[in-house]
């Protein structure tokens, strides 16, 4: 169940209501831990153009959701609604929000990670921002160490290179896809789930791939 707590395109938004509704109601059922209402605040921070769609979990009970009205292909942007639902709802599962960091640039990487590979098993979307197919395992071993050799202040400094896009480096969504690499390395390795990750914290997640 959802509460609608601030519109940003109403007449755009509002048709949306039951859909994502319906989505967080899935998500419940994976991850019965969750609150019964999650308050829904609509913005426009964040939408992926290849999608038309953004998230964010705020807080333990709020999730951001940003919908670009001019999206042309409105089939594949309710499919990726529902799989930033299921995304941001995971965070929300693990205490990964706004309200709850600062996080190291590692636990971002593992928190975004896990939560990436969550709405891939069960959504069977693999979200640009987590394909690391066409990235090179000496590159994804080399950012790996940039991001451990970041301090917290340097992260916070510079996070949104390192989330979003590298001008440097030219690269897009290095923690995400660090992140997706590391948790299905685990997951192979450990013969696990990724529900077998949902309670456990990246200090946890990142020991197990170091094993």
């Amino acid at each position: 169940m959802i509460k609608v707590i601030h519109y940003l395109n109403e007449s755009t938004e509002k048709p949306l209501e039951v859909s994502i509704s319906e989505y967080y109601d899935e998500v419940l059922k994976l991850l019965p831990g969750l609150p019964k209402t999650v308050k829904i605040y609509f913005s426009d921070y964040g939408i992926i153009a290849a999608s038309g769609v953004g998230g964010y979990a705020y807080s333990h009970d709020i999730i951001t959701i940003s919908i670009d009205p001019d999206f042309q292909d409105k089939k594949k942007q309710l499919k990726d609604i529902r799989s930033t639902i299921f995304h941001e709802a995971f965070h929300q599962y693990q205490n990964y929000t706004g309200e709850s960091g600062p996080f190291t640039a590692i636990e971002n990487a593992i928190y975004e990670g896990m939560a990436t590979v969550f709405e891939r098993e069960h959504c069977g979307i693999w979200q640009p921002y987590g394909d690391y197919r066409e990235v090179s395992e000496d590159s994804l071993k080399q950012w790996l160490i940039n991001l451990k050799e970041l301090s917290l202040k340097e992260f916070q400094d510079t996070y949104r290179q390192w989330k979003f896009y590298h001008p440097e480096l030219k690269e897009r969504w290095i923690v995400y896809k660090v992140g997706a690499w590391i948790i299905d390395q685990v997951l192979e390795k450990q013969k696990l789930t990724i529900l077998d990750l949902s309670t456990k914290t990246a200090a946890d997640v990142f020991k197990l791939y170091e094993k």
